[in-house]
């Protein structure tokens, strides 16, 4: 692929009010290897209060806008606490803490929940035993999670109208905004290596129409930055976008669904462009990942062409970092409607 240019202004040395620069912050991707501390800065917030014009200023010119306080933070919360309930039954949770807290049970986390595989190097966690092939028959904590997919209460949250109303105020001229079905919740369990998300970007996965759907990426709960929240590479769309244009190129020669497919014979690790996060903003620029403080309450909007990745949950009170992606596109345009139009279930092709 051609090489993308950058154009940035000089880094800003930003002090963060609680936890300073962000190279004092250590962050790790999912090879487990620390990130240059020089190679990170952080993600601008907004309040919600910002004039519509700027919110769609900062999101048009970054890809990406951090919103703070969305949602009441009692909602987010009540959420949480309704997630891990359903969930706990699996042994996931510390005996005798609050749901709310999510606090993991402890032990090895690349054995949790695999007793009938032991030979398995890695937890399974929702997204990883998905990946992995497993079935809810052979992790607890997947039956679990999939299952709540689908229980009114996580509806209820996706739904919240705080969320759509922002996603009209940025998109204006979308006609019927619309929230696809499948959203994915996301937990991560502290100290498992190998399971932070890797550098992708959203597009890859909504092949069946043109880049023009919206991602809401919402922490349920606090996820302080060394707790596995996303991250964000600096002005990346123009990257992401030529990334797809040479992967449509390569894929011109196969099958209409193979084009669709983000695991196609052409793509690298199940759609995603490297495990190594660190390494792939010295290849590509010099770029800088972009981290936050996220708060119960916050929601991040970016461009499906941004390019993200998530840390390594090193969480010191051992929360379990959990969170969902929300996808939107307008009704009356071109959208996905595999995602549209169905919850998500591990091995979909999705």
């Amino acid at each position: 692929m051609a090489a993308v240019s950058i154009s940035r202004p000089a880094p800003i040395a930003f002090e963060h009010p609680k936890w300073g620069f962000a190279s004092t912050v250590k962050v790790e991707s999912n090879t487990g290897g620390r990130i240059d501390p020089n190679a990170l800065d952080w993600l601008d917030p907004v309040t919600k209060d910002l004039s519509d014009d700027e919110l769609r200023r900062r999101f048009e010119r970054d890809g990406v806008v951090l919103v703070k306080g969305v949602i009441p933070r009692e909602t987010v919360l009540a959420m949480r606490k309704k997630y891990f309930e359903h969930v706990s039954s699996s042994g996931v949770l510390m005996e005798g803490t609050d749901p709310t807290d999510g606090i993991f049970c402890g032990g090895d986390p690349h054995m949790f929940g695999l007793p009938a595989i032991p030979a398995l190097t890695k937890p399974a966690g929702p997204g990883v035993a998905s990946h992995l092939g497993l079935t809810e028959a052979e992790c607890d904590f997947l039956a679990k999670s999939v299952s709540a997919h689908k229980e009114d209460f996580v509806h209820a949250f996706a739904q919240d109208g705080n969320i759509m109303q922002v996603v009209r105020r940025i998109k204006p001229d979308w006609k019927d905004p619309l929230l696809f079905k499948r959203q994915l919740l996301r937990s991560n369990i502290p100290n498992s290596e190998g399971t932070a998300t890797k550098v992708h970007f959203d597009q890859c996965f909504l092949r069946a129409a043109p880049p023009t759907s919206l991602t809401a990426w919402v922490p349920i709960g606090d996820i302080p930055p060394e707790s596995g929240g996303l991250i964000y590479l600096e002005n990346s769309v123009p990257l992401g976008v030529a990334f797809e244009e040479e992967f449509t190129r390569m894929n011109a020669t196969l099958t209409d669904d193979e084009k669709l497919s983000a695991f196609n014979v052409n793509m690298a690790d199940r759609g995603n462009l490297s495990r190594d996060a660190g390494k792939f903003a010295r290849d590509n620029g010099g770029r800088r990942w972009l981290i936050a403080d996220y708060e119960a309450g916050d929601v991040v909007f970016h461009h499906p062409c941004m390019i993200h990745a998530s840390g390594v949950n090193r969480d010191p009170q051992r929360r379990i970092r959990l969170a969902t992606d929300l996808r939107f596109a307008d009704r009356a345009a071109p959208y996905d409607h595999r995602w549209a139009e169905k919850y998500f279930e591990p091995g979909d092709g999705l």
